[in-house]
């Protein structure tokens, strides 16, 4: 069953809400939210570090990787899956949010396998490094 968009960020909400642990460490900080949606086999740049960052999706087919800011776009990211390719991706399990820490200079990338769309909700609490 597929949700409508709006609905899976209403869930999302939900369920950001009350992972254990997305509000340690963030007192003052600014949480920020987004979706990136894709179509086919993609290199996406999701958010830039520091920042600790939740990531969820409904569906298979897309991994999340950190890498370093050189222009600040999707071209890091699609510079890191070329070889000698330097990512190491983590892959999205679909409904399990999965947590990861960016430093400063770095960024997250959604890169996808799918010959369909894929849906990547997120949201980031700024570290203070």
């Amino acid at each position: 069953m597929t949700l409508p968009s709006s609905l899976a960020i209403a869930l999302s909400s939900v369920l950001f809400s009350f992972v254990p642990g997305a509000r340690a460490g963030t007192s003052g900080a600014t949480a920020q939210r987004g979706v990136v949606e894709v179509t086919g086999r993609a290199a996406k740049i999701v958010t830039v570090g520091p920042a600790i960052l939740h990531s969820y999706s409904g569906f298979a087919g897309g991994a999340i990787f950190i890498v370093s800011a050189n222009v600040g776009t999707d071209a890091d990211c699609a510079a890191a899956l070329a070889p000698p390719a330097t990512a190491h991706p983590i892959t999205l399990v679909p409904d399990v949010v999965i947590t990861v820490q960016l430093g400063v200079g770095e960024v997250a990338c959604l890169v996808t396998d799918t010959s369909g769309s894929f849906e990547l909700l997120w949201h980031a609490f700024a570290r203070g490094d």
